[in-house]
C-alpha cells in the first residue's frame, strides 16, 4: 500500500504539470496530421521518391519520437530533483519508504506515462495504416513490435535523465541532460554512426527510428529482427543498471542496515548487464569479419588517377545447359549440386577452365567429365588446371555456404543477397550458381571516409548480361517451405514439394521470395509478380500491352520475340538496387512498389506519372530488351536511348492520339527526351506560329543534345504527315539494332539512315 500510495502522488505531480498533460495529445496530433498529409499527397513538387506508410511512419518517428524523448528526460529530472532541491518537498522525505520504493514508484510512474505516447502511437499507427489500405494483421503485428522499441527507448532514457539527477545536484544538471538528448539522437546518428559507418553503435542510439532499414515493413525489418533482439535485451539490461546507480546512489544519503546487500544487489545487475551485451557484440563482430573478408575479395572499378571506369566483367565460354538441385540445411545455409553441358571449342583439345562463385562459399569437389579434378580457388575465382576437353564436357560442381549478406552501400546498411526464414534473394549476378569465366562479385568504391562494396555499381549486371551465353536452366530446391519466385520461363511443384524452376535460351536465373507475393499470368502477355492488391491495378494499367504489340509487329514486319516478367515488388533498396530504369535482372523488369513518380504537367497540376514510366520501360525492354540500358555505356555519341524513345513517340502519337503538349508526362521519367516534344509552346519565340515552325526553331535556335535532336526530327516529321516514312526508318534501323545486334548505335548511323529515307534531309 506504501508503494501504491507514493506512485499515486508521482502520478499527480507529472498531471498537474499542464506541459506533460498535453505533450501526448501533441504528439497524437502530430502524427496523425503527417501520415494524413503524405496518404493525401504532401509532395508537391517536381520529383521522384520512395512512398508508403510504412516509410512515412517512419519519418515521423525520426523526429516526433526523438522530441517525446526529450519530454520524458525533462520530466526524470524534476522527478528527482522534486525531493531533492525544492524545500516545499523537504516533508517527502520523512515518508516511512525506503530510497528502493521510491525510486521504483518514480521509475514507474514515468514509464506508465511514457506509455502514454507509445499507446497513441499504436493506435494512430493502426488507424492511419488502415486508411493506407494496408493489412490490419500486418498493422498488428508491425504496430506491436514497434511499440515495444518505443518503451524501451523511453525506458532508458528515463533512467539516464534520473542518473544524471542524481549524480548532478546543481540546475547545470538541465544542460547536461539536453546534451545527452541531442548526442543520442542526432549527434550519434549524424556524426558518429553515418559518418563513420560505426553500424555496431546503433544500440546506443536513444532513438532508433532513425534506422530505416530496420523497421522498414519487409525485408528490412525480417533481415534485422536478430539484431533487434539482442540489440534490445541489452537497452533492457542497461536500463536496469541505470536505475541500480540511481537507487544505491539515493541511499547513501540515509543509513542502513543492508549495506552488504544493496551491493550484492548492483553487482549482479552490473554482471547482468554485461552478459546482455554479449550476444549483441558477438553478433556485430562476426558480421564486420564477415564484410571485411567480402571488401577483401572486391576489385576496383575505378580509377582514381585517371577518372576512368575499369573493366571488371571478363571473357565467358558457353554452356549449354545448367542443372542445379539446391538443398536448404539451415536457415541460411545451402548445398548445391551444379551440373554444366559445356561444348568443346574449336581447334582446343585442352582447356584451361574457370568459373565464378560467391566468394565466402566452400567447394567441396570439382568433377569434369566424371572424373574427380583438383582446383585452386582464390577469392570468387575457381580455376582447374589444363584438362582435357570432349565434344561434349560435363563439369559438376558440389559447393556449399550461407548467404545472410549485410553490407554498407554510402553509409546505408544493405544486404546483398540473403536466405532467412521465409525470405530470399538469389539474383543471378551474386554468383550462386557457378558463371562462366572470371566475374569479380564485389567492386570496391571510394567514399569519403572508407571503401565501400556493391554487387550492380555501375550498371554491372547490365554488362554481364550482354556477355553471358544463352543457356538453358533448370533450378531444383529441396527443403525450402516458403514459395519461391524466378525469372526463369516456367515453374512448378513436384510431389515431395520441391520446387521446380526452368529457362531456355537464358542469360541466368534470379530466386526470391517475400510475404503476400503471388504470381499472376491472366490478363497480360507476361507474368506479374507482385503483392495480391497490386495485380488488379498493374493489370488494368497494362491491359493493352497486346494490342500495342499487336501495333509493333504490324509496321515493323515481324513478331516481336521476348521472354520477360514484371516483379512489382517492395525492398528494392534493401539489396542495393536502384529505384530507376536500371533494374534489369535476366529476363525480368524489377520495380519498386514504393516508387512514386510526380511532374507538374504544363497545366500547373500534379501528375502522378508513375505508371506511365513503368509501361515505357516495359515497352522498352519488350522492344529491345537490355540494350536499352547497355547501349549508353559503350560511347557517348551512342543514340540508342533517343532512337529506343522514337518508337514510343510513333505509338504515342499514332495509337494513343497524345497531343505534343502531353508528353511533358514523361518528365522525371527515364524517357525524358520524350518530354522534349512538349517544351515547343514556351520555349517559342511566338505564340503565333505553327507547330511545325515551333518544331524547326527548337532544332535550329537551340544547342542541343544528339538525343534529343533524334527524338525532335521524328516529332518534326510527324508533325508534317509523314508517319508512314517514319515508321520505315524506324523499322531499318530497328533491323540494325536488334536483329543485327549493332552496338553502338551512333548519330551518324543515325543520319545514314535518315537521309536514307528522306533525301532532303541533309547531314545535321
Amino acid at each position: 500500500m506504501k508503494f501504491l500510495k507514493q506512485l499515486q502522488m508521482e502520478g499527480r505531480f507529472i498531471f498537474k504539470n499542464w506541459f506533460f498533460l498535453i505533450a501526448p495529445f501533441i504528439y497524437w496530433a502530430g502524427m496523425a496530421f503527417w501520415l494524413s498529409n503524405e496518404k493525401q499527397g504532401g509532395i508537391h513538387y517536381y520529383s521522384q521518391y520512395i512512398v508508403s506508410f510504412y516509410r512515412a511512419n517512419n519519418e515521423f518517428l525520426a523526429i516526433g519520437h526523438t522530441l517525446s524523448l526529450g519530454v520524458i528526460f525533462l520530466a526524470s529530472v524534476l522527478a528527482i530533483r522534486r525531493d531533492k532541491q525544492t524545500v516545499l518537498m523537504d516533508w517527502t522525505n520523512s515518508l516511512p519508504n525506503s530510497f528502493l520504493s521510491i525510486i521504483l514508484a518514480k521509475y514507474l510512474s514515468l514509464f506508465l506515462y511514457s506509455s502514454i505516447f507509445t499507446l497513441f502511437f499504436y493506435i494512430t499507427f493502426i488507424w492511419q495504416g488502415y486508411t493506407y489500405g494496408e493489412s490490419f494483421n500486418n498493422l498488428m503485428e508491425h504496430g506491436l513490435l514497434l511499440a515495444i522499441q518505443s518503451q524501451l527507448s523511453y525506458g532508458v532514457s528515463i533512467a539516464l535523465g534520473m542518473v544524471l539527477a542524481v549524480l548532478i545536484s546543481n540546475r547545470i544538471v538541465y544542460i547536461i541532460v539536453f546534451c545527452a538528448w541531442m548526442f543520442g539522437t542526432f549527434f550519434m546518428e549524424g556524426y558518429i554512426i553515418q559518418r563513420y559507418s560505426l553500424f555496431f553503435l546503433k544500440t546506443f542510439h536513444l532513438n532508433q527510428f532513425f534506422l530505416d532499414a530496420s523497421y522498414s515493413s519487409d525485408w528490412g525489418s525480417r533481415l534485422a529482427r536478430k539484431e533487434t533482439i539482442y540489440s534490445q535485451l541489452f537497452v533492457f539490461f542497461f536500463s536496469l543498471f541505470l536505475l541500480a546507480i540511481t537507487i544505491i546512489k539515493s541511499s547513501t544519503d540515509r543509513i542502513s542496515s543492508f549495506e552488504k546487500r544493496k551491493w550484492a544487489f548492483f553487482g549482479v545487475v552490473t554482471i547482468l548487464t554485461l552478459a546482455s551485451f554479449v550476444p549483441y557484440g558477438a553478433f556485430w563482430f562476426d558480421r564486420v569479419n564477415h564484410y571485411e573478408q567480402l571488401k577483401a575479395s572486391a576489385v576496383k572499378h575505378w580509377d582514381e588517377d585517371t577518372g576512368e571506369t575499369l573493366n571488371t566483367v571478363g571473357e565467358f565460354y558457353d554452356v549449354d545447359s545448367y542443372s542445379l538441385v539446391m538443398e536448404r540445411q539451415g536457415n541460411s545455409k545451402i548445398a548445391v549440386h551444379s551440373t554444366m553441358k559445356i561444348p568443346s571449342t574449336e581447334n582446343e583439345e585442352v582447356l584451361p577452365v574457370n568459373f565464378t562463385l560467391y566468394p565466402t562459399f566452400e567447394v567441396e569437389s570439382v568433377i569434369w567429365n566424371g572424373v574427380e579434378t583438383a582446383f585452386v580457388k582464390e577469392g570468387h575465382l575457381i580455376t582447374l588446371p589444363q584438362i582435357e576437353g570432349q565434344e561434349a564436357n560435363t563439369l559438376e560442381v558440389h559447393y556449399t555456404g550461407t548467404l545472410h549478406e549485410w553490407g554498407l552501400v554510402y553509409g546505408d546498411e544493405k544486404y546483398f543477397a540473403f536466405l532467412d526464414k521465409g525470405d530470399m534473394y538469389f539474383p543471378s549476378y551474386i554468383g550462386w550458381y557457378p558463371l562462366p569465366g572470371d566475374y569479380p562479385v564485389f567492386t570496391s568504391m571510394q567514399g569519403q571516409m572508407e571503401t565501400y562494396i556493391n554487387t550492380i555499381q555501375y550498371n554491372r549486371p547490365i554488362e554481364l548480361n550482354q556477355k553471358l551465353p544463352l543457356s538453358d536452366f533448370e533450378v531444383t530446391l529441396k527443403n525450402f517451405g516458403q514459395e519461391v519466385f524466378s525469372t526463369g520461363h516456367e515453374s512448378s511443384l513436384e510431389a515431395d514439394g520441391s520446387q521446380v524452376f526452368n529457362s531456355q535460351d537464358a542469360k541466368g536465373i534470379t530466386l526470391f521470395s517475400n510475404t503476400g507475393l503471388v504470381e499472376s499470368k491472366e490478363n497480360s502477355p507476361f507474368p506479374i509478380i507482385a503483392h495480391e492488391k497490386n495485380i488488379p491495378i498493374l493489370q488494368q494499367q497494362l491491359d493493352d500491352i497486346s494490342e500495342v504489340e499487336d501495333y509493333f509487329n504490324d509496321w515493323l514486319g515481324e513478331t516481336i520475340q521476348y521472354n520477360m516478367k514484371l516483379a512489382y515488388i517492395p525492398s528494392l533498396t534493401i539489396v542495393g538496387a536502384d529505384n530507376y530504369f536500371l533494374n534489369h535482372f535476366d529476363e525480368a523488369v524489377f520495380f519498386d512498389d514504393s516508387v512514386q513518380t510526380y511532374v507538374h504537367l504544363t497545366d500547373g497540376n500534379l501528375m502522378n506519372n508513375t505508371m506511365t514510366d513503368l509501361k515505357a520501360r516495359l515497352l522498352s525492354f519488350m522492344l529491345f530488351g537490355h540494350r536499352i540500358a547497355d547501349f549508353s555505356y559503350y560511347s557517348e555519341d551512342s543514340v540508342v536511348d533517343a532512337v529506343a524513345q522514337a518508337y514510343l513517340l510513333v505509338l504515342y502519337k499514332d495509337f494513343y492520339g497524345v497531343d505534343w503538349e502531353e508528353f511533358d508526362q514523361f518528365n522525371g521519367t527515364q524517357f525524358y527526351y520524350l518530354s522534349t516534344v512538349s517544351h515547343i509552346n514556351w520555349m517559342s519565340s511566338s505564340s503565333e506560329m505553327t507547330t511545325l515552325d515551333k518544331f524547326e526553331e527548337l532544332i535550329d535556335s537551340h544547342h542541343l543534345q544528339y538525343n534529343d535532336l533524334v527524338v525532335l526530327m521524328v516529332a518534326k516529321e510527324i508533325e508534317k504527315g509523314n508517319m508512314k516514312e517514319i515508321k520505315e526508318l524506324l523499322k531499318d534501323v530497328y533491323q540494325e539494332i536488334k536483329i543485327n545486334n549493332k552496338k553502338p548505335f551512333t548519330y551518324k548511323e543515325w543520319m545514314t539512315n535518315w537521309n536514307r529515307t528522306f533525301e532532303s534531309g541533309g547531314m545535321r
